[in-house]
């Protein structure tokens, strides 16, 4: 197993009020457990507020769980920082606007001394490459840019310190639904291209269908169902379950 999440809580102290007198408990996780193996995708599915992606953060080490235990394999986690990375949903917060592209690109290459320093410029180059942008990029600063050539971007920065473990948090949600579909068919050549194990966590189960291979459905901060994506797909037990797949069609 190169990860394995084991009854995972979190609570939140929620203020109330205008005033903020008193203040109430929420239940974010209740109880999260599951595990993937090595070069697996795993799809994570519910409404806003099911709890995706705080599961998401406490997988990241970002925020700290009340309970549970995440346990990377070190075998293949050896460097957390440099084996697991996130892609963010929102590409227009996820880039520094004073830096240049090719800073961008560099800052990961180095701090991680993934190649020498001679090397930065073609290196950054053939990330780019990579996700379909050419070096007239390197130049330039993240206003200049789509929303979907930043989310480009952010995933060939992603790539650069050659992660072994990703977790792509909504990463499409926010991108016109043409260019959805070609980052979704970008995402699933790089995974094979570079045999990336991930978790793709998704509001839409359209999406998770094509990019995942396991399913986990949250709703209010636990696990109502999961399995083979085709068993989700093909005969889903729970009744949340098929309403979200109700959703889905049309996609």
């Amino acid at each position: 197993m190169i990860l394995q999440v084991k009854n995972i809580t979190k609570t939140f102290i929620v203020e109330r009020g205008m005033f903020k007198r008193g203040a109430g408990l929420v239940r974010a996780l209740d109880g999260v457990s599951f595990s993937m193996e090595e070069y697996s995708a795993l799809g994570v599915v519910g409404e806003s507020g099911s709890g995706k992606t705080t599961l998401a953060k406490i997988i990241l080490g970002l925020i700290p769980a009340n309970g549970g235990e995440v346990i990377f394999d070190e075998r293949m986690i050896a460097d957390f920082r440099k084996d697991v990375q996130i892609i963010f949903q929102n590409p227009y917060n996820s880039l520094d606007p004073k830096m240049r592209i090719i800073n961008t690109l560099a800052e990961p290459l180095l701090i991680h001394r993934v190649i020498p320093r001679h090397a930065l410029k073609e290196r950054a180059i053939e990330l780019l490459r990579m996700v379909g942008l050419d070096e007239g990029a390197l130049s330039r600063y993240p206003i200049e840019f789509s929303g979907g050539q930043r989310q480009r971007i952010c995933i060939a920065r992603a790539l650069a310190s050659e992660p072994k473990f990703i977790v792509l948090d909504e990463p499409i949600s926010s991108l016109d639904l043409t260019i959805q579909a070609e980052m979704l068919d970008l995402f699933l050549a790089l995974k094979e291209r570079f045999k990336l194990t991930y978790i793709f966590i998704s509001h839409n189960l359209a999406v998770i269908k094509q990019m995942a291979d396991q399913v986990i459905v949250m709703e209010s901060g636990k696990i109502v169902e999961q399995g083979a994506k085709d068993a989700i797909f093909n005969s889903p037990a729970k009744d949340y379950t098929k309403l979200l797949l109700e959703a889905a069609r049309g996609w």
